[in-house]
């Protein structure tokens, strides 16, 4: 007894081979990863065999299996565990999980957690919305801080246009400078699409991170910006939009709350957050957090993101883009931190 895997010179005896009965499965497919069990009832989750029958076997909520095959079992989306008799619903599995004490991923799309959007524009805040507003009235010198000559500036086109002369960039200066509504709103509350579902391994949420990375190469560094990849970023901006297409929300910051005063610095915050594993250099993963300090002190200045082969993508003065993990200008390597462990 033979079988036949490829031309006619590829052969196999039977006796050296064993057939997954399985496969005859519909939308069976051979695939492996971690799934966690994720189950809100009492007890735990009886699993089934390839014909939908329960098997009186049960793995508990919150313990982690590998799987070996996924298919559709009686119309129910199936993981198989094991053998033909060790299948689980997929509806009471979740993906990758972090380990507890650390940012859990989430599997729904993620919301701002600090400050709404929508800001007035003040001294000192910074950000996508004053880049605009101080090219669209000359003020920008290269790097974007709502300073006192802006200020002046606002107060100038608004006394000439009809307004109320405050400095102050609200929604109806916004629209006297031929902005639009929609970008007033919509680049405060961008918050990146999750990259990788529900059922997704580690790898996913790592791919969907730096993925999401490179959505912004070629754009502007702007300082204090957190928004989409039609502008430009900082570098704590670009790895937390990152981070959110991965599907962690770091609570400790937030890209509505970037561009407000005295939040340029969220590397530091970032770097100073428990709920993100800290790991020797020697042992850094693509998907890991790179954080420099600034030459001749121990101040955090900088965060850029891993990509593997000694390269960081990264937004730095004059705009995104991908680096050696040492250069010229950030060569002094604070620590590492892994968003998925």
């Amino acid at each position: 007894m033979m079988y036949r895997i490829g031309s006619d010179k590829q052969w196999i005896p039977a006796e050296f081979v064993t057939i997954d009965k399985d496969a005859d499965l519909p939308n069976y497919s051979r695939t492996t990863g971690i799934l966690y069990v994720n189950y809100q009832g009492l007890g735990g989750v009886n699993l089934l065999d390839s014909q939908g029958n329960y098997q009186n076997q049960y793995v508990t909520n919150g313990s982690s299996w590998r799987y070996f095959a996924k298919a559709t079992i009686n119309g129910r989306e199936m993981y198989k565990l094991g053998g033909d008799k060790q299948w689980i619903p997929a509806e009471f599995t979740a993906g990758f999980q972090n380990k507890s004490g650390y940012y859990q991923v989430q599997y729904n799309q993620i919301q701002p957690s600090i400050y709404a959007p929508g800001y007035n524009l003040g001294y000192n805040y910074e950000g996508v919305k004053t880049w605009l507003v101080m090219r669209r009235l000359g003020t920008y010198a290269g790097y974007a801080n709502y300073n006192w000559a802006t200020v002046n500036a606002v107060k100038n086109f608004q006394a000439s246009h009809g307004l109320n002369p405050t400095g102050i960039v609200d929604l109806a200066t916004w629209l006297k400078l031929g902005f639009i509504k929609e970008t007033w709103y919509g680049i405060d509350s961008y918050i990146a699409p999750l990259g990788a579902g529900k059922n997704a391994s580690r790898e996913d949420h790592i791919n969907a991170m730096i993925n999401q990375a490179y959505k912004y190469l070629g754009k502007p560094y702007i300082v204090g910006a957190s928004s989409s990849p039609d502008y430009g970023v900082d570098c704590s901006g670009l790895v937390l939009q990152a981070l959110y297409a991965g599907g962690l929300n770091p609570t400790s910051i937030s890209s509505t709350q970037h561009a407000h005063p005295g939040n340029e610095w969220n590397s530091r915050v970032l770097w100073a957050d428990p709920k993100l594993m800290t790991v020797p250099l020697s042992d850094i993963q693509r998907g890991d957090l790179v954080f420099y300090y600034e030459p001749g002190t121990r101040t955090i200045w900088h965060v850029a993101l891993y990509i593997g082969n000694g390269q960081v993508i990264e937004s730095w003065p004059p705009r995104v883009g991908i680096s050696t993990l040492r250069d010229y200008n950030r060569s002094i390597i604070a620590g590492v931190k892994r968003p998925f462990i």
